[in-house]
């Protein structure tokens, strides 16, 4: 991701305002809320909080309601704050429709600012529910939250595809605990000029890349680790020197915890060498790269 602005999208349930919250703590940036704006605006009884107080229903989200119009001018004088223009945001609540994500990449590029990349947290029907019920308890029938999410699943799909078609969106899996989402959303954030080796997003991905790749080498790092800052130049070297050849990427251990149990991992940082999907050596710790590059030559023999 080329800076932290990122749109958080996410189906009732999910906590897309607790984990907007915990990342703008993690990336120091700004929580841009547009529900939190409109309702605001309204209690300050602005020219746009007027405008927009007959749309808004207690009872429903304020930002479900009002129209494109008002919401685009709410969201564009928030945005054009020295803090986000500086810093980046994380923006929940928005968009609610393709009208408004269409209006916010015409805005951030008519005032020279790059496109947000958006995250979707999707998770399954029934864990949604259980977590439902866990926050409203009975009040709210089951037959009535499954419908919920239903309309929310039809009013997102456009937006899915529209950031997918743009290649703006990263697939969460929202089926983890908070602490895992907010890892590996807090990971986005660490792909800013990750250098020849890219990042694998997730366990799902790494699945699908042992299962295609004769050949895959994974560094399993993290940012806080001084010894996986030596290594990563060395791995981008290696990503670089054998490109044509072979898939050379990196993981994030935070965001991906349970990648290193599942390998056995003693240390990190941990460079794993898989052919034919299968895991066939480990060096651990800080190796010269002439060691990398030769168990990588040994293995394409």
């Amino acid at each position: 991701m080329k800076s932290k602005q990122l749109i958080l999208l996410g189906p009732p349930g999910i906590g897309i305002k607790d984990h907007a919250i915990a990342l703008s703590q993690s990336w120091h940036v700004p929580h841009v809320s547009m529900g939190q704006l409109i309702r605001k605006a309204i209690a300050e009884e602005s020219v746009i909080g007027l405008e927009a107080r007959p749309y808004v229903d207690a009872e429903v989200d304020a930002e479900a309601l009002v129209p494109d119009e008002l919401v685009m001018k709410l969201l564009r004088r928030r945005l054009e704050q020295p803090d986000v223009m500086l810093n980046g945001y994380v923006l929940e609540g928005f968009p609610r429709t393709l009208n408004q994500a269409q209006a916010l990449d015409q805005w951030l590029l008519a005032v020279g600012q790059p496109a947000a990349q958006v995250a979707y947290l999707k998770s399954l029907t029934g864990l949604l529910i259980k977590r439902l019920v866990a926050e409203h308890g009975q009040d709210e029938p089951i037959s009535a939250m499954r419908q919920r999410l239903t309309l929310y699943r039809e009013e997102v799909a456009p937006l899915i595809d529209y950031y997918q078609q743009r290649d703006q969106l990263t697939m969460v899996n929202g089926n983890q605990s908070a602490a895992e989402v907010n890892y590996a959303l807090a990971a986005l954030g660490q792909q800013e000029e990750t250098g020849a080796a890219r990042f694998i997003q997730n366990e799902s991905e790494l699945d699908s890349l042992l299962a295609k790749e004769s050949l895959l080498v994974v560094d399993c790092m993290a940012s806080w680790c001084g010894s996986c800052k030596l290594v990563t130049p060395l791995i981008d070297q290696l990503a670089e020197a054998y490109r044509e050849k072979v898939n050379v990427m990196k993981i994030d251990f935070d965001a991906n915890q349970q990648v290193p149990k599942r390998f056995g991992l003693k240390g990190m940082p941990a460079v794993m060498f898989f052919k034919g999907g299968e895991l066939v050596e480990t060096l651990t710790g800080v190796k010269p790269y002439q060691t990398y590059s030769a168990t990588l030559t040994r293995f394409l023999e």
